[in-house]
């Protein structure tokens, strides 16, 4: 064996190190020297012999290469007008070969950044690359220009070339051979490399890597003798992408011979096993989904052929338990590979010996990082990988979710999911639909798993059997894997079940998952590949009913109620609720809703079906409801009967709080048992809450704070303070950072709402009401279909709460947080003219949306306190405008409806033309104005609005939002709208106004464009933040964008 000199590297200086080695073409031309005869590669071909490339040989090629490119392509010579790279990128769309390696390494030799494409991807995908990038020329291989001839019409490039086959640069003779001076950089932090994403989730973006990135993504061999660190190893990873760059990497850092699957064919388990044994490899690097078709292999030749490599290295995607239990025992050596293309790879590569745990990935040393703990998942604890790649200017966060070893606790982790694989249903609500997925694939039935729902009321699977099946075996099937799915459900939250076999779809064999170029499933196009299977569940689940017993209508609340407690699984005892119950009190949610809905159309025979409307179970919330509504000589009841105002004004007496008992208080000579204001918060998980509750962490007159946690349905109330924890890595997510000390304030309680005294012991909630000197209340549920009937507990809530705030033997300031739909009504009879900060008639402001009703409710309630109880509490009651993302971060909820339109002009390439003003206030400002409201040194005055008192208008704003997303066209909002329509339903992802067109188009321009505007006179006397707002800078408003691009909701 011949002893490979391996080049000293380092990557962890910015600065040029005397004989170091900092780039690649310096990498390159040092092999060429050191280790001149030194096989590089192998390229395996099909029907010809093999190609055998040496360090020498290959930069020939690059030389020869590079030299074509310089007399046949019109090399970009303008800076680029984005940030990614410093000159204009040449495109390669070419196959996975030493073809693309050698037209890669000579751009780059050229100081000219490659932007390299994989052939995998769709034509609006690389048209989309092309643009984004300014890609100057475009070079395709001869293959690929054949199978898409007449594809790339319409690029939009300078120059469009197909390359020559790389035998052309590597079979020169040595006296015609010509020697190029490579580009060595400068700077070894600028971008030289342009990847891209895999798209899966949208249109792919570009991600650019510089000289010193692409240095540590090559140094990443750790084997403990030669004899490992050479020999061959098999690579079917694809050149185009992050990944794929490993092998080349051990082969130029430690002189690993990388051998590639030949081109012309997809490589398959057999010509895989054929290759190891023709090639004589010693370790190969694949993706999970290969090795699985492997092992299935008859007579185990696949995993005889695994068994006789050092290691076998996969990534890209999760390996199945049940392969990885099989491969191992059968002797597979796996390794486990972790990494991003934004961050190269995360592991090192090595053989591993006993000990190793397949299931875990071991990260490397040699590179800078933090683990941060998450909030655990079903008590196991979660992490959070924040990577700092050496020369970027900023840190990447991975989004992951890990769990750690127990054994190597430090370096050992595994991946279990990703903040972005949730499916957001139409309620807003999230599943993460790893559980079920894992589960089904893990029984050995199922190949792959598929959960879909998007915007929808529930979800279904997608399953692709693990062996193939005839027709009529598909409703055995399902029948077979059906008791795992009711099995999974049953550990998963109530809008995460499946409830009908309906709703899982059996591929046939004729049908093949699409799967990313890294071996993980392509769910988007899974999802476009069914889209009329998928059409056709929802339909079905939306007409049909689910079977069920005809219920007797001489019982009917008993057999209500027993239907309900066994089908839904309610999590309150049956003894612990009664027919008059509120069955979302009691947390039942929309799924279960529309899943009694549909069980109603079955049972409730003797009753109209047209009479079960969609919203039948929001119109009806109890038991004795729903009865009355199905019985035939009363037929449907509902809100219809009694004017919109009178129901107002029934719930505000229904939950009056006349008759509270009281102590006499001493004004300014209450007895303080802690030092500063105590307060109790509500609401600490959201957006605003969060905030307000940094705000009063921060303030020196706060000496604690006691975060109200409403308990979940059918658990025990833990009445020790501090027993409920705060979510502080939710609240750190935020952007929102407390020192110790201002932490060391914070403590929890868990309550009921719903009863007296919060359900507390009435030691504690004495302790509560002994010490509490204010109150704020902004907890309340973000859900626009509920009927006002649906917020009895919030009533409830307040009224607890005001008990609290009047038995107190100290004067409590009670602030409320309100919300401009209490009084949106009153703004459309007179558009633009300011209302002031005073209660409201109810009889003008009653709208029949239960959510601003519900407000106006308690806004009600809090008069009757103020008027009954003046000496014991002082109420604010603050409604907040459009709040907006957080100055600070940027950081906005992408499911609110401002990102939504921008989100959906990026998709067009156009903004809508908009009229009126608009008044955003960003969270941070408004927690800070509502924290001086509450301690204001005078009353601020029972009503209190918090918005932005100066407005500015659409157009300015589009106009930040246009520059930095470099879009210049505009329409009509009518006709921006008639764009969004003509994109095809099953890109309602990229168009997510798609999801709430009808709101868009009836309602969005009133709410949204200054119709309704807020008087801040008494707000504006008692903030200094208020008083000090402008309207929103061009930062602010970029730092939006930027924000929404962080997150991956825009695209770069």
């Amino acid at each position: 064996m011949r002893s490979f000199v391996k080049a000293n590297v380092d990557f962890s200086s910015a600065e040029r190190k005397e004989d170091y080695i900092h780039s690649l073409p310096e990498l390159v031309d040092f092999n060429a020297v050191q280790n001149p005869n030194h096989l590089l590669c192998i390229q395996a071909r099909s029907n010809a012999p093999w190609v055998k490339i040496t360090n020498a040989q290959f930069k020939v090629a690059i030389d020869q290469c590079a030299t074509w490119i310089a007399e046949n392509v019109k090399l970009p010579k303008a800076r680029t007008k984005h940030d990614l790279t410093g000159r204009l990128p040449v495109a390669l769309l070419m196959e996975s070969d030493f073809g693309l390696l050698v037209h890669q390494f000579a751009l780059v030799s050229m100081g000219i950044p490659p932007l390299v494409l994989s052939a995998r991807l769709s034509p609006e995908a690389i048209f989309h690359l092309l643009r984004s990038t300014e890609a100057s020329s475009l070079i395709v291989s001869q293959r690929v220009a054949m199978i898409t001839k007449g594809a790339f019409g319409n690029v939009k490039t300078s120059d469009f070339h197909v390359a020559q086959p790389y035998s052309t640069f590597c079979n020169v003779p040595a006296d015609k051979s010509v020697r190029k001076q490579s580009v060595y950089p400068d700077n070894i932090d600028a971008n030289i490399v342009l990847l891209h994403s895999s798209g899966t989730t949208g249109l792919p973006k570009p991600i650019a890597l510089s000289h010193r990135q692409l240095m540590f993504s090559v140094s990443h061999g750790d084997f403990e003798t030669e004899e490992e660190a050479q020999g061959i190893v098999i690579s079917t990873l694809p050149l185009f992408h992050g990944f794929g760059l490993l092998a080349p990497g051990l082969s130029m850092a430690i002189g690993k011979t990388v051998c590639f699957p030949a081109s012309d064919e997809v490589p398959d388990a057999q010509s895989i096993v054929d290759l190891i044994n023709m090639s004589g490899a010693t370790g190969m690097l694949t993706v999970p989904f290969l090795l699985e078709n492997m092992a299935a292999l008859p007579n185990g030749t696949g995993l005889r052929a695994l068994a006789k490599l050092d290691f076998v290295g996969t990534g890209g995607s999760a390996l199945s338990a049940d392969f990885g239990v099989s491969a191992s025992a059968a002797g597979v050596k796996l390794l486990n590979l972790y990494g991003t293309t934004e961050t190269g790879p995360l592991t090192k590569t090595f053989a591993p010996k006993s000990g190793y745990d397949w299931k875990y990935f071991r990260l490397r040393q040699d590179m800078l990082f933090k683990v941060t703990e998450l909030p655990p998942v079903d008590g196991e604890k979660r992490f959070r990988l924040t990577v700092f790649p050496f020369g970027a200017d900023k840190p990447f966060e991975i989004a992951d979710q890990l769990i750690r070893s127990e054994k190597f606790p430090e370096t050992d982790f595994a991946a279990v999911g990703r903040d972005d694989d949730v499916v957001v249903l139409a309620t807003g609500e999230k599943v993460n639909p790893l559980l079920l997925e894992t589960a089904l694939t893990d029984s050995g039935l199922v190949k792959s798993a598929i959960v879909f729902g998007e915007n929808q009321f529930q979800i279904g699977v997608v399953v692709e059997p693990a062996t193939p099946l005839n027709p009529d075996q598909k409703e055995e099937f399902r029948k077979k894997i059906w008791p795992i799915i009711v099995r999974v459900g049953e550990r998963m939250d109530t809008t995460a079940r499946i409830y009908s076999p309906n709703a899982v779809i059996v591929v046939p064999s004729s049908v093949t998952i699409p799967r990313t170029d890294k071996g993980s499933i392509a769910r988007k196009e899974v999802f476009q590949l069914l889209e009329k299977e998928i059409s056709q569940v929802y339909e079905d689940l939306e007409n049909g009913s689910i079977e069920e017993t005809p219920l007797d209508y001489d019982k009917l609340e008993q057999e209500l109620k027993g239907l309900i407690q066994k089908r839904l699984k309610l999590r309150v005892h049956p003894g612990k609720w009664t027919v008059d119950d509120n069955l979302f009190h009691l947390g039942l949610d929309s799924l279960q809703a529309t899943t009694l809905r549909r069980i109603l159309l079955s049972a409730a025979s003797k009753t109209p079906p047209d009479v079960i409307g969609k919203d039948f179970i929001y119109v009806n919330p109890s038991v004795k409801a729903i009865a009355n509504a199905l019985r035939p000589a009363n037929g449907p009841i509902g809100t219809e009967s009694a004017s919109v105002a009178q129901e107002v004004d029934d719930y505000a007496q229904q939950y009056s709080i006349k008759g509270f008992e009281v102590q006499d208080i001493v004004p300014k000579a209450s007895p303080k048992l802690i030092r500063g204001a105590v307060v109790l918060l509500t609401g600490s998980s959201g957006g605003l809450g969060s905030h307000a509750l940094g705000k009063l962490a921060e303030s020196t007159q706060v000496a604690k704070i006691v975060c109200l946690q409403r308990k979940r349905p059918g658990t025990v109330i833990n009445p020790i303070p501090g027993a409920a924890k705060v979510d502080r890595a939710s609240i750190e997510a935020k952007g929102i950072k407390l020192t110790d000390d201002q932490w060391a304030k914070i403590t929890a309680l868990e309550i009921d709402p719903t009863i007296d005294n919060l359900g507390l012991p009435a030691m504690v909630m004495g302790m509560v009401s002994k010490t509490v000197t204010h109150i704020l209340h902004a907890a309340w549920p973000m859900d626009f279909h509920m009927r006002l009937p649906s917020f009895g507990y919030q009533f409830s809530y307040l009224k607890n709460l005001l008990r609290i705030a009047v038995q107190a033997p100290q004067k409590v300031r009670f602030l409320f947080v309100s919300s401009i739909s209490a009084l949106a009504k009153l703004g459309l009879i007179t558009p633009g003219r300011p209302i002031p900060e005073e209660p409201l008639d109810v009889e003008s402001a009653a709208c029949g949306i239960g959510y601003a009703d519900a407000k106006l409710v308690c806004e009600k309630i809090l008069e009757e306190a103020a008027s009954l109880y003046n000496s014991n509490v002082e109420v604010v009651i603050a409604r907040c405008g459009q709040l907006s993302g957080a100055r600070k971060t940027g950081a906005w909820n992408v499911s609110e409806q401002i990102p939504m339109l921008i989100r959906t002009s990026q998709g067009l390439g156009i903004l809508p033309i908009l009229e009126g003003t608009v008044s955003w206030i960003p969270v941070d400002d408004a927690a800070a104005t509502v924290a001086e409201l509450l301690f204001a040194p005078d009353a601020p005055g029972l009503v209190t609005h918090v918005e932005n008192p100066v407005r500015q208008s659409w157009s300015e704003v589009f106009q930040i939002i246009g520059n930095e997303l470099r879009i210049t066209k505009t329409l009509s909002f009518d006709d921006w709208l008639g764009e969004v329509t003509s994109t095809a339903e099953r890109d309602v992802e990229d168009y997510p106004v798609r999801k709430l067109y009808e709101f868009f188009k009836l309602y969005f321009r009133i709410a949204s464009s200054g119709a309704v505007v807020m008087g801040t006179d008494m707000s504006r006397k008692n903030s200094a933040t208020l008083r000090c707002l402008k309207a929103l800078d061009r930062g602010t408003i970029a730092g939006y964008v930027r924000y929404w691009r962080s997150v991956g909701y825009l695209r770069q």
